[in-house]
């Protein structure tokens, strides 16, 4: 298998006709408006984050073409085969009103069919930041599309489709390990259902939904008992639940293989035992000489403790020190420590989420003792400047209904999380279309109200 090609140039259209496919560093491009084009329904990856995209755009311009096919049809003139996401962008900032923002260079071209434009969309976003199940659903389409072409005697340039090793090819074309494929697979043939489901919610780790998958469908369904019933389960907690299996399966063949020899030595034993009764223990006998490990001297627990000849008992530092424990570490424990990193680092990411979306789910307007209270959030800087009484007004879009009485919350954000601090302040005036203010918005005077101002 070769390597170290363009993806970009990567599928074979041989079987079109009068088609030169030939590599080439120019290709075809046309100003299109972004209107003409129409999603693809081969896209299957999340489209998210479409504002920040927008507004990386209008700062710095388009800084990559979008890839169409002309396919007219009664959604558009122009199939999106790469840049759905910056379409989306361009479109929201022709709806604000940045005209100039729809006429869109994009790349031309060739009609193909279903497989390769599939593996080609998936090649187009083999660089992206994605969601499990956004990987989870390209391996298992990439290699639905390869399989078939690969009956079909299609070839990718780059690529031997009739070697057999397609986890290879898919490997390369996605920037991942082999055993990372092997373990997509696995949770793609195996896991059931209803840990998928939590899965593409993100509400259960990767090598979680992996060691689920090595399970039995039943083994499966005990585990997603207890998964209901706490709430969470951790990569290790799966582990625990296979590993008892072993040693009793060890332990019913040993019986078993014991069986007869135990019938034939029972009187011996019993016998030997009656003449050789064990020896009392005295006073002091169970005390042992310190392990080197007990020591201050790191020296002990050097991997070169037996060949080095400056070693101490005293020694606390040394620029030539190598862990034993981790110089010998079996690769399965190295695994395991990485998965219970990824569990710890995804559990505080989810709670951290949680209560993220929880601040940011408050309600906008309550009532109290009958003034309208408006909760609001406030930079940390801000923030300050009002609760010392140096900052008395808010210029803000009235499209709360802002009234003079009005009571404002005003909620301290840090780094894009809520702080837990709040002030409140009396609307004591409001300036609205003023000569110089843009339409819809309005200038708030306020004061401190008695008990933040204490």
């Amino acid at each position: 298998m070769a390597t170290g090609f363009s993806v970009m140039d990567a599928l074979n259209k041989n079987s079109k006709a009068g088609v030169d496919e030939s590599p080439r560093a120019r290709f075809r491009t046309k100003d299109i408006s972004i209107f003409k084009m129409y999603r693809n329904k081969l896209n299957f990856y999340d489209l998210a984050d479409i504002e920040e995209l927008a507004g990386d755009i209008l700062m710095y311009g388009l800084k990559q073409n979008l890839e169409v096919v002309f396919e007219p049809n009664e959604q558009g003139e122009y199939r999106i085969v790469a840049g759905e996401r910056r379409w989306l962008a361009l479109k929201h900032l022709v709806e604000q009103g940045y005209k100039d923002f729809e006429i869109a260079t994009c790349k031309l071209t060739t009609p193909q069919d279903e497989d390769e434009e599939q593996v080609e969309i998936i090649i187009a976003n083999a660089y992206r930041t994605k969601s499990l199940k956004d990987v989870i659903e390209e391996e298992q389409r990439l290699k639905a599309c390869l399989e078939r072409m690969k009956t079909d005697g299609k070839k990718i340039k780059g690529y031997d489709l009739q070697s057999g090793r397609l986890r290879d090819v898919i490997a390369s074309m996605l920037k991942m390990s082999k055993t990372k494929i092997a373990q997509i697979e696995s949770v793609n043939n195996n896991l059931i259902p209803e840990f998928r489901e939590e899965l593409n919610n993100e509400r259960l780790t990767f090598s979680a939904a992996y060691e689920l998958s090595g399970m039995s469908p039943e083994m499966q369904q005990e585990a997603l008992a207890k998964y209901k019933e706490n709430g969470e389960l951790s990569y290790t907690e799966i582990k625990d639940m296979k590993s008892p299996q072993k040693p009793e399966q060890e332990q019913d063949a040993a019986g078993q293989q014991d069986t007869v020899s135990d019938s034939d030595t029972t009187g011996q034993q019993s016998s030997e035992n009656s003449m050789n009764p064990p020896e009392e223990k005295k006073a002091g006998d169970d005390y042992e000489t310190p392990h080197p490990e007990g020591i201050t001297s790191i020296c002990y627990s050097c991997t070169e403790y037996e060949t080095c000849n400056v070693k101490t008992g005293t020694c606390t530092s040394c620029d030539q020190y190598k862990n034993r424990a981790e110089a010998y570490k079996t690769d399965e424990q190295r695994y395991n420590e990485e998965q219970d990193a990824i569990d710890r680092e995804t559990k505080k990411k989810l709670r951290e989420q949680a209560e993220e979306e929880k601040m940011n789910n408050l309600p906008s307007d309550t009532q109290e003792n009958g003034q309208k209270v408006h909760h609001i959030k406030l930079g940390a800087t801000f923030f300050e400047e009002v609760a010392s009484g140096e900052k008395t007004f808010e210029l803000r879009k009235n499209d709360r209904g802002y009234k003079k009485g009005d009571i404002l919350e005003m909620m301290e954000f840090k780094d894009g999380k809520n702080t837990g601090r709040t002030v409140r302040v009396l609307v004591t005036y409001i300036l609205e279309e003023f000569a110089g203010l843009e339409d819809g918005y309005c200038i708030m005077a306020t004061s401190l109200m008695k008990e933040d101002a204490e």
